[in-house]
């Protein structure tokens, strides 16, 4: 979304009153300080305050900061630096208990997993035990990542050595009746509108090219407030704009719905950021956004092979949110509670949570709840994201421990 001079001023202004009226508006962590935003939130037919950011639950030590003066700029990037001294261990951010390998296919272990350090951006790791490729059955091994300092972690997994099954008998017709009138329903997008829409709560839903085509009238029929549309993706070395971007743009937009965007991204140098930041800014060019473009990184598995730290992972979301707002637009970040917990640092910026369950288990300001990836919606055949936008952002607080008589 574009924003005029007049509602950067009047957001300026807000900003340096909120940070001269708040101690401690500047958040100093050991790795890494910011401050938040000049950019309001986004004008929609759905009004939306101000938000004025948010802490992650790793968020420990604060302090005060110094008076804004109007002649002062408040930044609006953020930085990540790893620690000087290297005292933690790497961690494992992606593995599975079982590894399922066909009998003589070649054991590769670094590409079954997924792991990370705080300092060092290339980490050993060391398999101990036996694994006969040749011979079906059970092998316990274990896999240990250590770096530079010799920090290190020990995890156990089991690799299951199998063959190819010959074809099962088919079930008879009267297991498939049983097994079709057993199979739990799915609710209706109607249910989920029912069930997660109020007053300040309005639901969505998410595409990409793999929803094929969309009626979109139809989705706005069935009483959807928006789409968050797949605009570009980097992967596997190349870039590119989803085959239906420009398609889904153009009826959602004629059907009345409020848009949103998210590029979907493994990017690991400054370049390859700038540059896709370019192109993705071209294809926008000229769109009404709605919403802060979203920056989705999802790969966990193979994290290692982009030769990053946790710092760096950071700062490229950082760098994607500058570059971005260089072209006019805000930013959000789309992730798991997970790591948002452990990893991400969104600092000011949106959250779009991804979260499939009845309630989401982020403890913190949200305005995105994705709770559903296996929703059903007039006007696509296919299951679809569902989503729920909070316009004044949602606070989620955790949960009361009960007390020792068993009430909370």
């Amino acid at each position: 979304m574009k924003y005029g001079k007049l509602i950067k001023l009047i957001s300026l202004g807000l900003c340096m009153a909120a940070t001269l009226a708040v101690p401690g508006c500047m958040l100093n962590m050991n790795e890494y300080k910011y401050q938040p935003s000049t950019e309001s939130s986004t004008e929609t037919q759905i009004s939306e305050t101000t938000d004025s950011g948010v802490k992650s639950e790793s968020d420990t030590a604060t302090e005060p900061t110094e008076s804004v003066t109007e002649s002062e700029t408040i930044p609006s990037s953020l930085h990540m630096e790893p620690p000087e001294v290297d005292t933690e261990a790497p961690v494992f951010i992606s593995y599975p208990r079982t590894i399922k390998l066909l009998k003589g296919t070649k054991f590769v272990p670094d590409d079954y997993v997924g792991y990370v350090d705080d300092v060092d951006r290339e980490v050993e790791l060391k398999v101990t035990g036996e694994v006969d490729i040749n011979a079906t059955g059970d092998y316990p091994i274990k896999m240990t990542i250590t770096d530079d300092a010799g920090n290190s972690k020990t995890i156990d997994v089991t690799v299951n050595v199998y063959t190819k099954k010959t074809a099962t008998k088919k079930p008879s017709s009267s297991t498939k009746t049983s097994s079709s009138t057993t199979k739990s329903k799915k609710p209706t997008f109607a249910d989920l509108k029912k069930k997660y829409e109020t007053g300040n709560a309005f639901i969505g839903i998410d595409v990409s090219k793999y929803q094929g085509n969309i009626n979109f009238q139809k989705v706005k029929d069935a009483g959807c407030h928006f789409v968050i549309l797949r605009a570009a993706i980097y992967n596997n070395g190349k870039f590119g704009i989803d085959s239906k971007f420009e398609e889904y743009y153009k009826d959602a937009k004629a059907a009345g719905l409020l848009i949103g965007v998210y590029y979907y991204s493994v990017d690991n140098t400054e370049e390859l950021m700038k540059k896709h930041c370019a192109e993705l800014a071209a294809a926008l060019k000229g769109k009404e956004i709605d919403f802060p473009v979203a920056y989705d990184f999802e790969k966990w598995k193979g994290f290692q092979k982009l030769k990053m730290n946790s710092s760096d992972l950071n700062n490229m979301f950082y760098l994607f949110c500058s570059e971005m707002e260089k072209y006019g637009y805000d930013a959000m970040i789309y992730a798991n509670p997970y790591f948002l917990r452990n990893w991400f640092k969104p600092g000011h910026y949106k959250i779009w949570l991804a979260d499939w369950k009845t309630q989401p288990s982020y403890v913190g300001t949200i305005h995105f709840w994705q709770f559903s990836a296996t929703g059903r919606i007039a006007g696509i055949n296919a299951d679809v994201d569902v989503d729920i936008y909070y316009p004044n952002g949602r606070v989620v607080e955790a949960k009361k421990e009960a007390n020792s008589d068993g009430q909370s």
